[in-house]
């Protein structure tokens, strides 16, 4: 993460209006870092000292196992400026510094549970840490499970009450594939879920219809 002694003004609109979206109890990535951030708190504030260029600031508390940070997005009349500053930190390289940002990611807690099958009476869902707390389930990260193999049986479509996995909120979102067709025969080919997979690096897939010997690659549509 860099580190600068003064913050570059005239931050990106799209990475002003994300901070400005962000409230009390999101996730969050920063700067794509290795950590993922609660948001614990969010203190607004009008400026209204004539002698400060700064008209409001926006702070937010962000936590993350033992370090504590600060997001604080600054008002001005004609741009908006962006500093993270660490305020606890385990790592001493780290504390009372102001750093850079770049990019702001707010994870989405929405996410359908997955249910996967390791063997005839393992069932796991995604993500349900409070399973995974009662020895009821797992997360499919395979948090637990390490050397576990599991394959997605299917997807529900329920919303957990509670915020879920970080490491399958972050690194492992399913994408459901609408059904594939032949399109010379119709057949059905294949549906399904795919994991850690980012859609939109997918141009097609590459299919052999058993039914009409159709060779070739088909348009992929992915479900929202």
């Amino acid at each position: 993460m860099a580190v600068t002694d003064s913050v570059d003004p005239g931050a990106a609109p799209a990475l002003v209006e994300t901070i400005q979206n962000i409230e009390a109890g999101d996730v969050l990535v920063v700067n794509g870092d290795t950590r993922t951030w609660d948001i614990t708190d969010v203190v607004e504030r009008a400026i209204e000292d004539p002698t400060d260029d700064r008209e409001s600031k926006r702070v937010l508390r962000l936590n993350s196992r033992s370090a504590v940070f600060g997001l604080v997005l600054v008002r001005y009349p004609d741009h908006h400026e962006v500093s993270l500053y660490a305020l606890e930190s385990p790592d001493w390289t780290e504390d009372g510094r102001v750093f850079d940002v770049d990019d702001v990611e707010v994870l989405d807690q929405r996410v359908p549970w997955v249910v996967v099958s390791g063997g005839p009476a393992e069932k796991y869902h995604f993500p349900d840490p409070q399973a995974a707390a009662y020895g009821e389930a797992a997360p499919a990260c395979g948090a637990g499970n390490r050397g576990s193999t599991y394959r997605i049986t299917r997807c529900n479509a329920v919303v957990p009450a509670y915020s879920g996995c970080k490491d399958c909120l972050r690194h492992a979102k399913p994408v459901t594939l609408q059904p594939v067709q032949c399109p010379d025969c119709s057949k059905h080919i294949c549906q399904g879920i795919l994991q850690r997979t980012e859609p939109a690096a997918i141009d097609g897939l590459s299919i052999t219809c058993p039914q009409c010997g159709f060779d070739g690659t088909v348009e992929v549509a992915f479900e929202n």
